[in-house]
């Protein structure tokens, strides 16, 4: 089990890295997202992403990563979509029939993610095609180590195109 979410981490990770780089240097205009939305509560504050939402899509694998601030801290998050071929719902828990997607937020301290032990939840996309993902999410994260309490993230939805 240890290996399936070691696996589902780096091709969440991995997928990110291959690709997406902001082509908008100056920033987002007003403060939101340049190619979409992606938002959630963390913890019960509002986040909401700004800059450019990264996507990287590799076959049937759809990452997103986004950085923002939400009640004063600041967060990145990274949605990783296994077997994304077309509208449908994905367990993130890879205990319980997963198929490697994940949620993982990191903080300026903590990681956090769906992949390690005792995490849960969701991805659904209602509309995928060739350059637009449209979705919801939401999912409870354990820390990666230590003694936080895991972060419980809500009301996630993401409009993007690429």
């Amino acid at each position: 089990m240890r290996t399936l979410r070691t696996l589902a981490v780096i091709a969440t990770l991995s997928a990110l890295g291959c690709g997406g780089g902001d082509d908008n240097p100056t920033g987002p205009p007003a403060g939101g997202a340049t190619n979409g939305s992606l938002t959630a509560q963390i913890g019960g504050a509002s986040f909401s992403a700004t800059g450019t939402i990264t996507v990287n899509r590799q076959t049937n694998f759809i990452g997103l990563a986004a950085a923002g601030f939400a009640g004063g801290n600041a967060y990145s998050l990274v949605i990783g979509i296994g077997n994304a071929t077309g509208p449908g719902t994905h367990n993130l828990s890879l205990t319980a029939g997963g198929d490697g997607s994940s949620l993982i937020v990191g903080t300026a301290t903590t990681g956090y993610g769906t992949a390690f032990t005792g995490g849960s939840g969701s991805i659904t996309i209602t509309s995928l095609t060739a350059n637009r993902i449209v979705g919801t999410f939401s999912g409870t994260l354990p820390p990666s180590s230590g003694s936080a309490a895991a972060l419980v993230i809500t009301n996630g939805s993401f409009d993007v195109t690429f």
